[in-house]
């Protein structure tokens, strides 16, 4: 990004997105909040530089991420998701979709259902199995970065 350009601060996700920072959307909602109050609509290169900093402090670490996965191994400690269980959660829990992406709940469902089958496409997931190691999802996510 040139020195003299500025992103729009509800652009300000996609930007920490894109150089690797996980995020949850409420994070970047307080981030987005907090630039429109420093930053005059535009975040500078110094000024995103900042953010991106900050971002590295409250993103979730592999660690962390980690463990959350393992809770979907019901305390066998094989390393194993069961893909339905898992499924189910990640279109039920979490992140929501931002307001801008919401149309109707047909939509969202529909939407949600997509993005997760691309999720699996991605990590290589056969989704006639029952199971997966969840370290296939661990290396997607660490390849994102």
């Amino acid at each position: 990004m040139p020195k003299d350009k500025k992103i729009d601060t509800s652009k300000l996700g996609e930007a920490l997105r894109s150089v690797g920072k996980r995020l949850t959307n409420e994070n970047i909602e307080a981030l987005k909040k907090q630039a429109d109050s420093e930053c005059n609509g535009g975040v500078t290169f110094d000024q995103f530089k900042k953010y991106v900093d900050e971002a590295s402090k409250i993103e979730k670490t592999d660690d962390e991420i980690e463990k959350a996965f393992k809770v979907f191994d019901n305390g066998e400690k094989k390393g194993l998701i069961n893909l339905a269980t898992f499924k189910h959660s990640i279109m039920t829990l979490g992140d929501k979709l931002l307001p801008e992406q919401t149309f109707s709940r047909a939509k969202i469902h529909e939407n949600y259902q997509y993005q997760v089958e691309a999720l699996f496409k991605a990590a290589g997931v056969d989704e006639s199995k029952e199971a997966v190691d969840y370290k296939v999802f661990m290396k997607l996510l660490q390849a994102n970065r």
